[in-house]
């Protein structure tokens, strides 16, 4: 089959209505908050210290970390974290602004990626599921930079579909330059992307000829010279440090297993991070599957072989997942658009109709997937009134019963729209709006009620509120830790929260360096000093932290 690419299209004025929707319907879930926000500090609070030190020092080269040199990854999140900063001021806030936009545009781009594939209907479905995905939401609310590395790549994957279509070859130019920028962005992962995009390339390259295409390279030139030129310029300043920071943390996470989760960990962890949508999408996928549409190749392709590199090496997180949530929720817009097509058989109205599509009787899928949210629903609620009697059963679950209620009643309105279809009119626009509007829901009472955004409280608090009247803002706190990785996201947090950090120390350099006066003490350096008789004034201990000033 021959894939035919429409010609030039403008967004229509359905596609700008659907996208001022989709807007409206993603704020709440990445702004709804309690409040009360913090920093996470691994890896968000270690991104946005940096990024406090660019900003203040002037020197955007180099990110730097209580002042030594970072390379482990290129600086572009620090650079829009700074600017943001430069913008808005230094706060919990501006330091998520570009990943928090990143997911905003995201969901519009996920939009019109899927126009690109779909009709309207389907391609608009598609993108309302992307927000109401935690692991979408979650990221775009913290100063990460898997959001942001998303972004880019849907900007290139946009520019690839376009560049077949007449008088545009010059559109491939995009995806190179989002791919430099995604390099400077998180180095080497943004290859796993290109990876994914392999089949795409070679098995179709007889219909979009991108492979032939020479703005494709140009593209990647220009990209791939960007990040060579901040490269370059850093190597001059920084010699082999920037080298074996950025490639030798590359050989490590290809060579071993740095969180230990296992081989099977991606089976559970996607499903339950995107829940209930990845089960959608494999029924979209086996739908576009049976579609047999050539043109849908890449919708299909990428996200099981972006999966399989992923799965492929060695080092497994949750976050990597965040790049393949659009393509989920395109996925999954697919199987929800063919239940509004067997509804409106059911009902006999047109619908649309694809040669080879496989087909259900229109009662059964609508029904069978009623009912078992419906049980779902009830095995929820009937969890809440159970652990609200007896709170003890399941320590610190009270704190979720809010969202679990949310998502339980909403989830039964389903159900409800179709035992009632005969005479409640427009049933179809409410069992999907409930469908999705649970999830969507849940994730604004979690941001709402729980502490979704507010990682650091303590360390937050005291700096606000009690610091200043132990020592002077203005000299500056050493951070003493002995490089224990349990406590990395503390003493990363830490370090954004103390007003004027000084330098990272061990308890050994503490002994050997008196001039020093005003420490965070880890515990475990706390343990050391003591051990060998130092003498220091305990001021506060916070979070086992302690606040310390010389004694000589």
């Amino acid at each position: 089959m021959i894939v035919r690419y429409e010609p030039n299209r403008t967004p229509s004025a359905l596609d700008w209505l659907y996208s001022c929707l989709l807007v409206l319907w993603t704020l709440p879930t990445l702004l709804v908050n309690s409040g009360q926000q913090s920093m996470a500090g691994s890896d968000e609070g270690y991104y946005a210290q940096m990024a406090r030190e660019m900003y203040l020092s002037g020197n955007w080269l180099a990110p730097t970390f209580l002042g030594n040199p970072y390379f482990e990854k290129p600086p572009l999140n620090q650079w829009l974290i700074a600017t943001s900063y430069t913008l808005f001021g230094v706060s919990e806030w501006s330091a998520r602004f570009p990943s928090t936009l990143a997911a905003l545009l995201g969901v519009l781009m996920t939009y019109f990626i899927g126009r690109e594939f779909f009709e309207a209907r389907r391609a608009f479905l598609g993108a309302l599921i992307l927000p109401t995905i935690y692991l979408w939401m979650s990221n775009g609310r913290l100063a990460g930079q898997d959001v942001l590395l998303t972004f880019l790549e849907l900007i290139g994957i946009w520019c690839l579909l376009q560049a077949p279509k007449y008088g545009r070859r010059f559109v491939a130019i995009g995806w190179g330059v989002m791919l430099g920028l995604s390099i400077l962005l998180k180095s080497s992962m943004a290859l796993v992307s290109v990876l994914a995009l392999l089949p795409y390339f070679l098995v179709q390259n007889k219909q979009h000829k991108l492979i032939q295409n020479s703005y494709l390279y140009l593209g990647a030139g220009i990209g791939l010279a960007l990040f060579g030129l901040w490269y370059w310029l850093a190597s001059q300043a920084y010699g082999n440090a920037v080298y074996d920071g950025l490639f030798g943390i590359l050989f490590s996470l290809s060579q071993r297993d740095f969180h230990h989760v296992g081989p099977f960990y991606y089976f559970w962890n996607l499903p339950a991070n995107t829940f209930p949508w990845t089960f959608f999408a494999l029924a979209g996928a086996w739908i576009l599957w049976q579609e047999q549409k050539q043109s849908d190749f890449l919708l299909l392709t990428y996200p099981f072989t972006f999966l399989l590199v992923l799965q492929i090496f060695p080092t497994k997180t949750p976050y990597y997942l965040v790049q393949i949530c659009p393509f989920l929720a395109l996925l999954a817009g697919v199987a929800l658009d063919r239940l509004w097509q067997q509804a409106n058989r059911e009902l006999g109205r047109r619908a649309p109709s694809y040669a080879g599509a496989y087909t259900l009787r229109s009662s059964q899928g609508i029904a069978w997937l009623s009912s078992w949210i419906a049980a779902f629903a009830l095995l929820l609620l009937v969890l809440v009134v159970v652990l609200h009697l007896s709170p003890n059963l399941v320590p610190g679950a009270s704190l979720y019963l809010p969202l679990a209620t949310a998502l339980g009643v909403v989830w039964l309105l389903p159900w409800a729209c179709y035992m009632n279809r005969d005479w409640l009119g427009q049933w179809l626009p409410l069992w999907t709006g409930s469908v999705l509007g649970a999830p969507w829901l849940a994730l604004i009472v979690a941001g709402w009620t729980t502490s979704l955004g507010n990682y650091s409280p303590a360390f937050k608090d005291f700096s606000q509120q009690k610091l200043s009247t132990l020592v002077n803002p203005q000299e500056p706190i050493h951070l003493v830790y002995e490089g224990n990785g349990d406590r990395f996201a503390e003493f990363a947090a830490l370090a954004f929260y103390t007003p004027n950090p000084g330098n990272e120390m061990t308890a050994t350099k503490v002994i050997n360096n008196p001039e020093q006066k005003v420490w965070w003490l880890s515990p475990e350096s706390s343990q050391a000093l003591d051990k060998v008789g130092f003498i220091y004034q305990p001021l506060a201990q916070v979070q086992g932290w302690t606040l310390a000033r010389s004694a000589r």
